[in-house]
């Protein structure tokens, strides 16, 4: 290995120990202002995410010999397994909070720790490995990565279900954070696990230095975006005109607007779409979330989620008097519900007893 090139690897291996150290730094201790009181309630996965920047320390034997390839399989081995099992923890975290149990992070990491440690001991000269067990570590790695990889997929169909539940049983905005972040970023672990196999299998310093050029950006973008510690409170003033019909509509407009609401309601029945959320009356009614939301509270409903349970119970109702021998499974799927237990929910909420009772 030429100078060049050892310093080229070298620079790139100490830029993204240093930059995950210090994304640990802030994911550990910076606690924004505003959200200081509630810090953990808010962000749930941080301490979480925070592990998986500290725990990019254990690459330093690559780093202090960068051209030893036992150093490279281990650091690569080291990378593929423990980011499987933290982002596991991280989604579990964040997506389902109080349902971890920690006595599973214990197994989850002891089977990766078994493997490791032989690399890590060939790796800093402490033992040397026999022949041949290269091979045997590669498959032993590979292995264990499937069982993660396997738990990274279950883990982003169980997400998917619980927005799906959501949007079914809530009727969530699209634009609530929480759903729209799980509608992203749910498959980014499963997507990061097949580079860092990649990268593993390459076995190559180049192909490892295009990963760790990768990591810091992203790396760099998410603390950016979840923590920003440059961003500073500041109070802004509202500059739009008052007289302005477009910023503050006028009674007239939001009169015209829960007309053109309830028509969409009754005379179309949008409702009876499946998994509908307010992005579809935003787009047919060419407002926004705000004027909506304020659309529905005057035509005296509590939510868009009551809204539209409302006005499918009443369809449901209506279908069952007119036609008392029909299978209720079909009547809540011709009303929008998800299932029969979903119709069920609604009726009871409105105090209308179970489908089958009112029948």
């Amino acid at each position: 290995m030429t100078t060049t090139t050892y310093l080229i690897l070298f620079s790139a291996n100490l830029a993204f120990i240093v930059t995950h150290l210090y994304s640990w730094l802030l994911k550990w201790f910076y606690r924004p202002e505003a959200y200081r009181e509630h810090f953990h309630e808010l962000f749930p996965a941080q301490r979480s995410v925070g592990v998986i920047y500290l725990l990019q320390i254990f690459e330093l034997p690559y780093l202090l010999q960068i051209g030893d390839c036992d150093a490279l399989l281990y650091v690569n081995a080291f990378s593929l397994l423990f980011f499987s099992i933290q982002m596991l923890i991280m989604c579990e975290d964040y997506f389902f909070p109080g349902q971890r149990k920690r006595y599973r992070d214990l197994w989850l990491f002891l089977p990766a720790v078994v493997v490791l440690l032989p690399l890590f001991l060939q790796a800093v000269n402490i033992i040397a490995m026999p022949d041949g067990w290269r091979l045997w570590m590669v498959g032993a790695v590979s292995l264990l990565f499937l069982l993660y990889f396997l738990q990274s997929v279950r883990m982003a169909l169980r997400i998917r279900r619980a927005v799906q539940r959501a949007n079914e049983e809530r009727y969530a905005d699209s634009d609530d954070f929480p759903v729209a972040f799980a509608n992203i970023i749910r498959w980014v672990p499963t997507l990061i696990l097949i580079l860092l196999a990649i990268n593993f299998y390459a076995d190559n310093p180049w192909v490892k230095f295009g990963r760790d050029i990768l990591f810091i950006f992203a790396s760099v973008w998410f603390c950016v975006l979840t923590l920003n510690p440059w961003r500073k409170v500041s109070e802004t003033t509202d500059l739009s005109d008052p007289s302005d019909e477009k910023a503050h509509p006028s009674d007239a407009r939001f009169d015209d607007l829960v007309r053109r609401l309830e028509l969409l309601l009754s005379d179309e029945q949008i409702f009876t779409e499946p998994h509908i959320t307010s992005d579809l009356f935003i787009s047919r009614l060419g407002t926004n979330s705000k004027y909506l939301a304020e659309a529905i509270h005057r035509s005296g409903y509590q939510s868009f989620y009551d809204m539209i349970s409302q006005h499918r119970v009443r369809h449901a109702i209506s279908l069952i008097h007119q036609h008392p021998d029909r299978l209720l499974a079909d009547i809540s799927d011709q009303c929008g519900f998800s299932s029969q237990a979903s119709m069920a929910k609604a009726f009871k909420s409105q105090g209308k007893g179970t489908p089958s009772s009112y029948r």
